[in-house]
């Protein structure tokens, strides 16, 4: 068994294959991530900083911040 690789995101060791191949991420922040950010991290792991740091894709029926009601 290899050694424990830490998650470059919560610094928790991860010790799976998966997440070795995924850069390091564990499966708690993998989770988190959006099905465009997790394609992203797949194709080139050692980007995820970069994947992290894209907006969040704004849908047709959604409302800005500035006009949503207060809560």
């Amino acid at each position: 068994m290899s050694a424990p690789v830490e998650c470059p995101m919560c610094h928790q060791p991860t010790r799976s294959a998966a997440a070795r191949q995924r850069g390091g991420i564990g499966g708690r922040c993998w989770r988190k991530l959006r099905p465009d950010q997790r394609a992203a991290i797949r194709q080139d792991p050692a980007r995820f900083r970069a994947v992290l740091k894209q907006p969040v894709p704004v849908a047709a029926d959604q409302l800005p911040l500035e006009e949503q009601e207060p809560s």
